[in-house]
């Protein structure tokens, strides 16, 4: 137990000395290798805003407080409600230190300790998601593919496969209508009409009666994950379910 730490301390000293790096949040001196591109204080902020007390019980969307007097143990947001997946939920919210995570690991395939821990104690934090069979990384058309090289749901999926334990699966699901970058502003009906019809499910009988998995970096608008939910049980999933390192939270709902 000694070296291991022993040798982590070293390491940390020869990043601080030969390659000091700033923190992508705040600026500050990054001392730790686990870290990532955001030092330890911005990770404790994560661990300690990460999600309100009360958030939707489907797709895992923060909701404004109920007063004190009122107490609903199942809540939902209501926008949710036509979604095709079971259950969705995200690490944190898209700010701060997952933000940055988020955006380094668009250009390059490596996930830090710290993120790959919190990727894993949320996964083992939700009985649904630990019922799970397969996990599926939400695939890159192949043109986008070729142009960043690597698939960033990839890099999520292969790290949580390697403490779950569950498979990744590749092959099922195909990414075969090259979708435009969703801009700032775009509107919901606006980013759904461009992912209609943008997956194809190549292989029924990897997905067939099983609970699915499927993992990204980042749920926006959750268009997506919908699109993909769909293709899946209409393939013969019985259950889709989602998590993904962030989530982007514009506004508290009712």
């Amino acid at each position: 137990m000694y070296l291991p730490k022993a040798i982590a301390g070293l390491r940390d000293a020869t990043l601080a000395m030969l390659y000091p790096t700033a923190c992508r949040v705040c600026g500050a001196m990054i001392e730790s290798w686990r870290d990532g591109v955001a030092c330890a204080k911005c990770w404790e902020e994560v661990q300690q805003t990460r999600w309100p007390e009360d958030f939707c019980t489907k797709c895992g969307l923060p909701l404004q407080p109920l007063p004190s007097q009122v107490q609903i143990e199942k809540r939902r947001c209501g926008r949710c409600d036509e979604m095709a997946f079971n259950y969705a939920r995200a690490c944190g919210p898209y700010e701060g230190a997952l933000r940055e995570s988020v955006l380094w690991l668009k250009t390059h395939p490596q996930i830090s300790q710290r993120m790959r821990e919190l990727l894993i104690a949320t996964f083992f934090a939700s009985p649904e998601l630990q019922a799970s069979e397969s996990i599926i990384p939400v695939p890159l058309h192949p043109g986008r593919l070729a142009e960043r090289t690597f698939n960033q749901a990839e890099i999520i999926a292969y790290a949580l496969s390697s403490a779950s334990g569950l498979r990744v699966d590749t092959a099922s699901l195909a990414r075969v209508k090259k979708t435009e970058m969703h801009r700032a502003g775009m509107g919901a009906r606006e980013r759904a009409r461009t992912l209609e019809k943008a997956f194809h499910l190549r292989a029924p009988r990897l997905i067939e009666n099983r609970v699915v998995l499927v993992v990204d970096d980042v749920m926006t608008t959750s268009r997506t994950a919908q699109e993909i939910a769909q293709t899946l049980i209409k393939g013969g999933a019985s259950v889709v379910n989602v998590l993904t390192l962030a989530r982007a939270v514009s506004m508290l709902v009712q």
